[in-house]
């Protein structure tokens, strides 16, 4: 707060010269008349247009000490970038700043295209050596009048990104079919006549590189630890991305995985309900995808995951292949910080699964697993108001362990 009588030092964004401004200001110095409606052949993908403009405010100064609704900074992905801008925006907001944080997709000027009513005034805060850059680029993408707009277009890049401004991945579109190089609508003779001599030459065919080659290298101790974790977050980032574009939405609903409360070291607690995952009838690589979705910003910092393999049959099994992908595919962060494994009404053979694959496959993992017989003990970990529970687990806890548990509330939404 402000000493008593003391100017603030936030600014107001009404009180700053907008982008039109110190255009209009140019013309008058100059005694140039702007041409407000000049015929041209070929316009701009980004129109003159007054509306957007009178939105438009480039400011040198603090964007953490604006007066105003949002804030969007370029920041990590798990929002904790080091910088002298990131810092004066947390340092001015206060501590609740991460809960509140949200991205916003697509260029400024295709959003304001689409939501323009929506938003007051857009500023954009620069520093002292940035100014120069936004004054060049800025009327590429806002320009003042019909004159500015045809000036520009030689400028533009030559990809701008599709209507909602979000870049075009080529091989994010591409169609993977049974028979490459094959039309679908080729005869099993023509296929055998076709020239696949293109085959491997799209991008998609070239991500990963010559994979024989980079496992050979492996094998021989040629590649070294950092080009492989460099591969590794390669791939993790395009399962990433697949994950964020793909619709989940049947997989959600099953609700075999969801988060909670903390347990009593306040680590967020992750719960897997092996009852709810019918192993037969759903696509596995949509659930590995729905892990990753849900997980990715989970796993930044310390959890827990609670298995719960309470009246599982041979329909639920996840088999040992798919967990060993799992395990392959997720990123580092997802075993560094994961600091225990509960696993809730073990049977016998689960528990001789479980340190086969464990010892052999993934003996990481082996000393984070606690198996536990009932609730009550695992209430010694995790507070029971911190954990939703499903009706069934408790029903089956209450029938084996005694009705002591009976009487505590399960989840309404499970």
């Amino acid at each position: 707060m402000d000493p008593l009588g003391a100017p603030s030092q936030f600014v107001d964004v009404d009180s700053l010269p907008g982008w039109t401004d110190a255009y209009k200001a140019k013309q008058l110095d100059s005694h140039q008349n702007p041409v407000e409606n000049a015929p041209v052949d070929v316009r701009s993908p980004f129109p003159y247009r007054k509306d957007i403009n009178a939105k438009i405010i480039l400011w040198k100064g603090d964007v953490a000490l604006l007066n105003c609704t949002a804030i969007v900074n370029t920041s990590n992905e798990s929002l904790t970038d080091k910088n002298p801008v990131s810092e004066s925006i947390f340092m001015h907001a206060g501590p609740d700043l991460r809960d509140e944080l949200q991205k916003l997709k697509g260029t400024v000027r295709r959003f304001l295209e689409i939501h323009g009513e929506t938003l007051e005034k857009v500023v954009f805060a620069v520093s002292e050596l940035e100014e120069a850059t936004y004054q060049k680029l800025l009327p590429l993408y806002f320009p003042r009048s019909f004159e500015e707009e045809i000036q520009s277009l030689p400028y533009l890049p030559a990809d701008i990104g599709n209507a909602e401004g979000e870049p075009v991945v080529p091989e994010r579109q591409i169609r993977i079919t049974e028979k490459p190089g094959v039309p679908d609508d080729a005869s099993d003779e023509e296929g055998l006549e076709a020239d696949l001599s293109f085959i491997g030459s799209h991008a998609f065919a070239r991500m990963e590189g010559d994979v024989d080659k980079q496992r050979r290298l492996i094998l021989q101790g040629q590649l070294s630890e950092a080009a492989l974790q460099k591969q590794h977050q390669r791939n993790y980032n395009r399962w990433l991305c697949q994950a964020r574009a793909e619709d989940l939405s049947d997989i959600a609903s099953l609700k075999a995985l969801y988060q909670t409360g903390v347990d009593n070291c306040g680590r967020t607690v992750m719960v897997v309900v092996g009852r709810n995952i019918p192993v037969t009838l759903i696509d596995m690589e949509k659930a590995l995808l729905y892990f990753i979705h849900v997980m990715d910003h989970i796993a930044v910092k310390e959890y827990v995951l609670v298995y719960f393999h309470t009246l599982t049959n041979d329909y639920n099994q996840l088999d040992s292949n798919f967990l060993k992908k799992l395990y392959d595919v997720v990123d580092a962060k997802y075993k560094r910080n994961l600091k225990a494994l509960y696993f809730v009404h073990p049977t016998f053979r689960s528990k001789v699964s479980a340190w086969f694959f464990t010892t052999f496959t993934v003996s990481g993992l082996k000393d984070k697993i606690h198996y536990v017989e009932s609730l009550q003990q695992l209430f010694t970990a995790i507070p029971p108001e911190q954990i939703d529970l499903p009706p069934f687990v408790l029903e089956y806890d209450a029938r084996e362990n005694g009705p002591y548990y009976s009487s505590y509330p399960p989840s309404p939404d499970l």
